[in-house]
């Protein structure tokens, strides 16, 4: 009796130490982020195999790496901080999106379905045939203007950015029913919802910035409007001064615009931070621009404001950037532990201001300032994006003397 109980017991431990936790199935699948009390950003995930999922917003693809432990999954970004962790159970996901840095929470679940919103969309050609200006906090004193910018794409669905002086919102993903527009976008680092009612020529409604930010957003339709030149809102405040920097790079070593490896070159030298969307556009751009083009004494320097709250967790996260996107230029650690932009600021007094990040600076080979640009228009402002290529091809050839 003895030894038929111990085989039993034997049994039982070797069958649950050998149990293999449930797996996401390959198929598609919708998240919701809780953005307030039941009101949820919807986005669209497929699972590929065991260790990866993609998610899409409009035509943008955006790869995460699963892990399983035990009866938890962990869902992170390959580029960003932020992760979502939860328990897996009959193939849904219960659980949160976190970024510790900024001590975020924001509830998540998923359920299997490809219908984002779960709404049979209505064309609406006014919307998706004009520009639109934007007043986010309208009548506030941190009042901003933005163009808003809506496609039409399959199935009457609508693909959408709002484009700001500091930057877009990149890739929407949504549509139109009965007065109403509904849009959704997160890729691991900006998760917005937008929601709005449309009358006439004007549109009211709300943008939801994950469940911390919550903005009223008013717009009109106004195809001549367009937002201040990019390259007029940040400037050197004399002509005799000069811009520098001397900071650490991932190894530890102070590097200097003064550095001889820098002599009689010019310069391309950005402000960023790894958590930071627009950045990562804008770097994305610039290692396929080095990648294809054969540039003559101009050298590429990142300078990043990171928001990590160690210095170890800040040089980990430029370290992650710079092996998912392939840059081979150096990414030097200006700050950490925020991103505030006054403090950037007081590390670069010869500037008038610091309002974005990204801001790029270009220097002659002189070490001039030839001009700077802020904020950054990528792949979902369309025609904006191509012109600012355009600008690029230009101010390189300028610096090449080309």
């Amino acid at each position: 009796m003895r030894l038929s109980l111990f085989i039993i017991g034997l049994v039982f431990v070797i069958s649950c130490n050998s149990k293999v936790s449930e797996k996401l199935q390959q198929v598609d699948y919708v998240g919701r982020l809780e953005v307030e009390n039941n009101k949820y950003l919807p986005f669209n995930f497929s699972v590929t195999n065991d260790s990866t999922l993609v998610v899409q917003n409009s035509s943008e693809i955006v790869d995460f790496s699963i892990v399983y432990s035990k009866d938890s999954i962990f869902i992170k970004s390959k580029v960003f901080e932020g992760f979502i962790k939860g328990v897996l159970d009959d193939n849904k996901i219960n659980g949160v999106f976190v970024i510790e840095s900024l001590d975020r929470s924001v509830p998540f679940t998923s359920y299997k379905s490809n219908n984002r919103f779960n709404i049979d969309f209505e064309d609406n050609k006014k919307l998706t045939l004009n520009r639109w200006k934007f007043v986010f906090n309208p009548n506030m004193d941190n009042s901003s203007f933005s163009v808003g910018i809506f496609n039409s794409i399959g199935q009457n669905e609508i693909s959408a950015t709002f484009r700001t002086t500091t930057g877009d919102y990149g890739y929407m993903h949504g549509g139109y029913k009965k007065n109403k527009i509904v849009l959704s976008t997160f890729n691991g680092s900006r998760a917005y919802l937008f929601e709005a009612e449309i009358n006439n020529d004007t549109i009211e409604g709300v943008m939801y910035a994950g469940n911390h930010s919550k903005t009223i957003v008013k717009g009109v339709l106004d195809n001549d409007f367009e937002l201040s030149n990019e390259y007029s809102l940040t400037s050197i405040k004399g002509r005799n001064q000069k811009f520098d920097f001397l900071f650490e790079n991932t190894t530890g070593k102070l590097i200097s615009i003064d550095d001889k490896f820098y002599d009689g070159k010019s310069m391309v030298i950005q402000l960023m931070g790894s958590w930071c969307s627009n950045c990562l556009d804008e770097s994305r751009f610039y290692v396929d621009y080095i990648n294809k083009n054969e540039l003559n004494d101009i050298e590429f320097v990142a300078l990043a404001f990171e928001y990590a709250k160690t210095k170890d967790n800040a040089l980990n996260s430029i370290l992650k950037l710079k092996k998912q996107l392939g840059i081979n230029y150096p990414i030097l650690l200006a700050q950490y532990g925020t991103s505030d932009k006054v403090r950037a600021l007081e590390k670069f007094p010869m500037l008038n201001n610091i309002i974005s990040y990204p801001t790029t600076i270009f220097l002659d080979k002189n070490k001039d300032v030839i001009k700077i640009h802020t904020g950054f228009n990528g792949p979902a402002t369309g025609e904006k994006y191509t012109e600012f290529i355009n600008e690029f091809n230009s101010t390189i050839k300028f610096m090449q003397g080309d």
